[in-house]
């Protein structure tokens, strides 16, 4: 199908001339996806030294190297293909094929590096707490969960129609219960981060780099993820954007955060014969390594 797509969803309310309400809708879509890129490029420049020193030297077999590639570069590529896409989006003049291929793009990206940096803050969880299995099974649980909440999301939203620009389109009741099960997932995280390290401070361990690390990488992600859905709940309605705009936001803050998560693990002094080890076992053992050695002193 190549014609111009249907109007299937009305414009945003709130003006008494919806046209005026449609092209501020437009506007505020293009704004936000220019200054998402831009955020999104600086921070990739800031880090790329460090990228290149820790991440690069990497063997390619390492988990998190991919991981770190995947979180890093391609919501970039999606972020710097929205500015071609969008210009055909905002004249009217897009197939219905690509504003279909184009929404699920952007809403299964963002899905899906949701799920992989609280993967990777679970991993950390996980070491922390020495590999237990019952850790293991909580957040395994919690993780798949908002994982199939994800899939069920984006099917929903594959079920519905576009608007003639392909910007527009309504929050999904399954929308909100995935955000409750992010919530959930990233409370649960954080609460552990923060137990685990007052018995270790409790115990006499004050000085371990390891925990320190994770627990303020922990704090500063549960804030991220908190500005996240006050944004995508509140904001959106106060000020009238279109949903759409969180979607870039998002994706940047995804990116960011995760990356930044697997580099200042990279960072980490490794132990002693552990040089040739993936990037998982890598983290537990360096928890365990910190955690005996200060136990020696």
């Amino acid at each position: 199908m190549s014609s111009q797509l249907p109007s299937v969803v009305p414009p945003p309310m709130g003006s008494p001339d919806p046209l005026t309400n449609y092209a501020r809708a437009i506007r505020d879509v293009y704004y936000h996806s220019v200054a998402a890129l831009s955020v999104m490029s600086w921070d990739c420049m800031s880090t790329l030294e460090d990228e290149v020193r820790y991440i690069w030297p990497m063997r390619v077999g390492y988990t998190f190297k991919w991981l770190y590639l995947f979180l890093r570069y391609i919501p970039l590529f999606a972020q710097i293909s929205t500015q071609y896409i969008i210009s055909h989006m905002i004249s009217g003049t897009s197939a219905y094929d690509l504003c279909k291929s184009w929404q699920m793009s952007m809403i299964g990206l963002v899905l899906l590096t949701s799920v992989a940096m609280e993967s990777i803050l679970a991993f950390r969880v996980y070491a922390l707490f020495r590999r237990q299995l019952w850790v293991t099974l909580l957040l395994g649980c919690l993780i798949s969960a908002e994982a199939s909440c994800a899939l069920l999301t984006l099917w929903k939203r594959y079920l519905l129609g576009w608007d003639a620009a392909c910007i527009l389109f309504p929050v999904l009741p399954i929308s909100k219960v995935h955000g409750v099960l992010s919530l959930a997932t990233e409370s649960t995280l954080i609460i552990m981060t923060l137990l685990k390290r007052y018995a270790i401070v409790k115990a006499g361990f004050s000085k371990v780099p390891v925990v320190t690390m994770v627990t303020r990488d922990g704090s500063l992600a549960y804030l991220l993820m908190l500005a996240l859905l006050g944004c995508s709940f509140g904001i959106v309605n106060l000020m009238g954007w279109p949903p759409l705009v969180m979607f870039f936001w998002t994706a940047t803050m995804h990116s960011a955060c995760g990356s930044r998560l697997i580099l200042n693990m990279a960072q980490l002094p490794r132990p002693k014969g552990t040089e040739h080890t993936d990037g998982g076992i890598l983290l537990t053992s360096q928890v365990d390594v910190s955690l005996d050695s200060e136990s020696t002193r």
